[in-house]
């Protein structure tokens, strides 16, 4: 089943473009692949497969199929008919989630952010929000050009986000995203889990790491 790919830090977004910028939840990646034949018939964590019997992410599955399966076969395979197959992609959270931990007694959901359609890839921010935006998705914060001002929004957090935003756009024909995080985000990384913890959620960027005061 397809993975997610890791998206790159605000400072390898191309300036000056056009983006759409959806609230980053704070949680935990799942996928879920569906078929026309089988319905949704696998699940998984961001690398990892598994069932409704995994003891952390297992109750993922019932949520999502609950919430999401009818609407998505419906409008995929209407919008797409010529696709055979997608994954979605959601986050799996609770009220205390926190850089991928999670609280055994809070009460979870999940929440769409993305598909992918078979041979043909992750779909267009702008047409994701259009034809998925009646269901449950990221809201939308910011639209417009992506530049260091909006960047610093996201960064002093003036919007009172949890982690942050994905910003997505497309550059050369080519969709791109970027993550842009909170600095009281990555400062709770850091007092919670260590500086080593913060470096590695900064993929090693020593740049971004020093100015997180």
């Amino acid at each position: 089943m397809k993975n997610y790919h890791s998206i790159p830090h605000w400072n390898k977004g191309p300036f000056g473009e056009k983006v759409i910028s959806q609230d980053k939840i704070d949680g935990s990646s799942m996928r879920f692949e569906c078929n026309r034949k089988s319905g949704f018939y696998k699940f998984g964590t961001r690398n990892v497969m598994i069932d409704e019997n995994d003891e952390n992410f297992g109750s993922g599955i019932s949520i999502f199929l609950n919430k999401y399966s009818e609407d998505l076969q419906r409008i995929v395979f209407k919008k797409y008919p010529r696709v055979i197959s997608f994954v979605a992609f959601a986050e799996f959270f609770g009220p205390n989630s926190f850089a991928g931990q999670h609280l055994s007694s809070d009460i979870k959901d999940v929440c769409l952010f993305d598909i992918s359609l078979y041979k043909k890839g992750i779909i267009n921010p702008y047409e994701f929000q259009d034809t998925f935006g009646s269901l449950d998705i990221p809201k939308v914060i910011y639209e417009g050009e992506y530049n260091i001002e909006f960047i610093n929004d996201i960064r002093n957090n003036i919007y009172k986000l949890s982690e942050g935003v994905v910003a997505k756009g497309i550059h050369k024909n080519e969709i791109f995203m970027t993550k842009i995080k909170t600095n009281d985000w990555l400062k709770k990384v850091k007092i919670k889990m260590g500086d080593k913890a913060l470096l590695d959620e900064l993929n090693g960027d020593r740049i971004l790491h020093n100015q997180v005061i």
